[in-house]
């Protein structure tokens, strides 16, 4: 997942999350360093916690079609049950019909 940290999107995820109240104290102080200061600033313990804070709270890739969920729609993944925007929407659509 560290791979991704560097996607555009990622620091407007991070700070979405902040504002969530997903993360405790702790992960939440050290998130606003990172989005401050740069990943790269944190120390070896803040970044295992910062690491975890994240995995915790995103999804690898999509339950349905398999792709990378972009970071703009992490938190939304996380409140569906792992899916992609678009497959989110199609399975809605296909249970009103």
């Amino acid at each position: 997942m560290k791979e991704r940290y560097l996607e555009e999107d990622f620091e407007g995820f991070v700070d979405d999350l902040i504002k969530s109240g997903r993360l405790d104290e702790k992960q939440g102080g050290i998130a606003k360093r990172m989005l401050d200061k740069g990943y790269d600033s944190l120390s070896d313990k803040q970044k295992y916690v910062f690491d975890k804070a994240i995995e915790e709270n995103s999804v690898k890739e999509c339950k349905r079609c398999a792709i990378d969920i972009p970071w703009s729609e992490m938190l939304e993944a996380l409140d569906n049950g792992g899916y992609c925007n678009y497959c989110q929407h199609m399975m809605e659509k296909i249970e009103n019909e």
